[in-house]
């Protein structure tokens, strides 16, 4: 427990840290018949690390009522580490948060944790594997650092919000006309994906395209992928920026709960890349 306070300070030097658990403090088990209420007034130096984790916890919690304001719904999504339910690993990962777990086992002396995800969809279960930003020491949380104090970006709420701020968060990325206009009526399950999307194709655009090396670059997400001839005609857009030449979008990454898409191309020459659509998969029942 010493140590998982030292970590939140650490933490808080780069930005203002909220802790949000999935149970009352004093309550919680710590280990097999001891209770957080137990080590508070085991000694003195406890009980200060217990007020600075009152002053960090978010009074919103335990972390189901975020999600639910957050518009998730726990009762349709399943995180799995090593086979086990994870619900806090996986609160992290749909409030694109950060994972903090006790130091008590080898297996959490790891920066990211591996996540199975089952997640009902419309017509069946969608399984997915995703990485979890993790921590149980300040060395473990190093990694994440340049993340966290990208604060401004985690601030913007609404599409609004975050075409207003694209210069400053997105100057690799351009964008068509029609892209603001999907982003204007994006549904809203899909804005935090949106959102973390636009952020990876900017880090892969501006520090991971050595064109030199490859045409393509080193994709940070690992979803990014052309699509295939046969759907080609679905996505391509008319590019005012090169004489209103109907281009094919191809490149591509992908949105969840549901199938949501969005689409780009490279611009090798401006090594940039640029947007077209946003929104559900074209061709699917459910496009507007």
């Amino acid at each position: 427990m010493a140590c998982f306070v030292d970590t939140l300070r650490y933490l808080s030097s780069w930005r203002s840290v909220s802790l949000t658990t999935q149970s009352p403090l004093l309550s919680a088990e710590l280990s097999r018949g001891y209770v957080y209420q137990q080590w508070v007034h085991a000694s003195p130096q406890n009980r200060d690390r217990h007020r600075y984790l009152l002053a960090l916890r978010n009074r919103r919690s335990p972390f189901a009522l975020i999600l639910e304001e957050a518009g998730h719904d726990p009762a349709r999504v399943e995180h799995l580490h090593d086979g086990q339910p994870a619900k806090g690993i996986g609160a992290a990962h749909l409030m694109n948060g950060l994972a903090i777990s006790l130091p008590v086992s080898p297996k959490w002396s790891t920066s990211w944790l591996n996540v199975d995800i089952q997640r009902l969809g419309e017509d069946d279960v969608e399984y997915d594997m995703e990485h979890v930003r993790h921590c149980s020491t300040p060395d473990e949380a190093v990694e994440h650092e340049s993340w966290a104090r990208n604060t401004g970006l985690h601030a913007l709420s609404t599409p609004t919000e975050l075409l207003a701020a694209w210069d400053e968060f997105f100057p690799s990325l351009e964008r068509l006309p029609r892209f603001d206009r999907d982003m204007s009526r994006l549904d809203t399950k899909w804005f935090r994906a949106v959102r973390e999307l636009l952020a990876e194709l900017q880090s892969t655009a501006a520090d991971h395209w050595d064109l030199c090396r490859s045409p393509e670059p080193d994709w940070q997400n690992p979803h990014i992928t052309p699509e295939s001839q046969s759907r080609s005609h679905l996505c391509t857009f008319t590019d005012p920026a090169s004489d209103d030449l109907a281009l094919c979008f191809s490149w591509h990454g992908r949105m969840t709960p549901g199938k949501g898409r969005l689409y780009f191309r490279l611009v090798p020459e401006r090594k940039t890349f640029r947007l077209a659509y946003v929104g559900p998969k074209p061709g699917s029942d459910r496009e507007s």
